[in-house]
């Protein structure tokens, strides 16, 4: 009987395929195994070009097809790995890799295809949460969060993901907020690749030796999405390349390790800045997402918000499965036709199934 659900996640910053296999019951959450996969560098180029531009209707389906083949190889070899077959596994949570989203235009897209997942392993595949949630009224993001709130319902904790996108999750009072507060890794990663012929800058190291340029950082803190009320999410669509170079184009000449370390306070402070504002009395803060090795991000949002860092969750979740299992969660919900409570953290105008089942 099939009793496990596999959860999977590309961030946008396209580091790793990730993908875990979880089991629930009741409160109790049994992590069996997760495992990090290449993405390629051929198909990263490829998807990034593509988040850039557009794709015709013939390059699209090529590219959407060779993320759906990856995608139930790498589901297929952790079941594998596991000596389980299709049959132990209920459901696979694809969230797929965000090609577009603009709640603002009801409309969200991703890369890989849920009925090629479905057939390449034999399992039901539950899908375009996104989607359904905007279709619903609500920003379609961030998902995690709603795992969050269950996780941490009477406990709470205060969760940051640094993804490409730096999001937060928290409880004031009754009511759970969830919600994008601004980039975070993806222009890091740009201004890395572009400026600095680095991918990444590991630990924040590089951003430690540059100055924060106050005025970048004051004219970039006066975009209108910061002073934006919450349900609200981002993404590449707005925080993205030009929105970087309309700000540093009043400058000349400005020294490389100064905008990436700009940035990364820019991270830092837009973060703190939205805990703080909420005054909850919760003391500990979980970092997740690649972000949350930038020791320099971590550190100044500690220190702005006066929190302590949290290290360990319940039900050995840690910072590097933390996605996978949300959509393994969020999976079960749909298969099990359990409606997402918590409709403040999306703002959905109804409790609602997320998700289509492909089968």
């Amino acid at each position: 009987m099939s009793k496990y659900y596999i959860g999977t996640m590309c961030g946008t910053s396209l580091d790793s395929v990730d993908v875990s296999i979880t089991s629930f019951e009741s409160k109790k959450i049994k992590i069996i195994d997760f495992q990090s996969y290449p993405l390629g560098n051929q198909l990263k180029k490829e998807i990034n070009l593509h988040k850039s531009k557009y794709p015709s209707k013939k390059n699209l389906d090529k590219l959407n097809l060779s993320v759906s083949l990856l995608m139930s190889k790498y589901i297929n070899k952790i079941i594998t790995k596991n000596k389980l077959n299709a049959e132990h596994i209920k459901a696979i949570g694809y969230p797929g890799i965000t090609l577009n989203h603009d709640p603002s235009k009801k409309r969200s897209e991703y890369l890989g295809d849920a009925e090629k997942i479905n057939l390449k392993t034999g399992i039901p595949v539950v899908a375009d949460f996104r989607q359904t949630d905007i279709d619903c009224g609500g920003q379609g993001a961030p998902l995690s969060a709603l795992f969050h709130s269950f996780l941490y319902n009477k406990d709470p904790v205060i969760f940051v993901n640094l993804g490409g996108f730096a999001n937060i999750t928290l409880k004031k009072g009754y009511k759970f907020y969830g919600y994008d507060t601004g980039p975070a890794n993806y222009l890091l990663d740009l201004w890395c690749q572009k400026k600095l012929n680095k991918e990444f800058d590991a630990s924040g190291n590089l951003a430690q030796k540059g100055e924060v340029q106050l005025s970048l950082l004051n004219s970039m803190l006066k975009d209108k999405y910061f002073k934006k009320l919450p349900p609200k999410s981002t993404g590449f669509e707005y925080f993205n390349w030009k929105w970087l170079m309309d700000h540093l184009s009043k400058y000349k000449n400005i020294n490389k390790l100064n905008v990436l370390s700009t940035l990364t306070y820019l991270t830092s402070i837009t973060v703190a800045q939205e805990i703080n504002k909420h005054h909850v009395k919760s003391k500990f803060i979980f970092f997740a997402g690649g972000g949350s090795k930038n020791k320099m991000i971590v550190d100044k949002i500690i220190e702005l918000t006066g929190k302590k860092r949290q290290l360990k969750l319940k039900n050995n979740i840690d910072e590097k499965n933390l996605e996978t299992v949300s959509f393994a969660w969020l999976a079960k919900m749909r298969i099990n036709k359990q409606k997402i409570p918590n409709l403040s953290i999306t703002g959905s105008k109804k409790s609602s199934l997320l998700g289509f089942i492909y089968h």
